[in-house]
């Protein structure tokens, strides 16, 4: 009878460890305890028999369905959301942004602060790249081509010119 109390707080305590932890670890623990408190409830196996069940039962559950159980909940997890879906997107600056001023950008229909990638500078104009959010700021980086079309002007984005052609 005390081997029976002793899986049912197995099976209680690991349920409450992986509720804080979400390893995906002590859940087959859970598992595992399960056939060694039905063992126990008939008061006819040894509690030497039941322990080893518990480590063979939990083991495989864990070495053969930790890894695709992990996989298969946590596979959205690696979708961008909110403004890191803004990463790798092409803006138009809105203000000059250097190493002691802050510029900015519309996004739609936000402007939003933005600071050069390592404090470049970046002109008014100057076609970005937003490559990190910081806060309330988008870190951005000067692109020399745009092929995506911008949102505050009505005109396509141009490629810029070369050194030779600003002369």
């Amino acid at each position: 009878m005390l081997m029976l109390w002793i899986w049912v707080a197995v099976i209680v305590l690991s349920i409450i460890i992986e509720v804080f932890t979400m390893e995906i670890v002590s859940i087959w623990l859970t598992f595992g305890a399960i056939i060694p408190l039905i063992l126990a409830a008939t008061g006819k196996v040894n509690w030497l028999i039941q322990l080893v069940v518990f480590f063979v039962v939990s083991t495989v559950l864990i070495v053969s369905l930790r890894k695709v159980t992990k996989k298969f909940l946590l596979k959205n997890a690696t979708e961008k959301t909110n403004l890191n879906a803004l990463i790798g997107q092409k803006f138009r600056m809105l203000e000059r942004t250097d190493f002691e001023t802050i510029g900015s950008i519309k996004i739609n229909g936000v402007v939003w602060a933005a600071v050069g990638l390592d404090r470049q500078t970046i002109e008014k104009d100057d076609i970005v790249e937003i490559v990190n959010v910081s806060g309330n700021k988008m870190v951005v980086k000067k692109v020399d081509e745009v092929v995506v079309p911008m949102q505050e002007t009505e005109e396509p984005a141009k490629k810029s010119k070369s050194k030779e052609e600003k002369k």
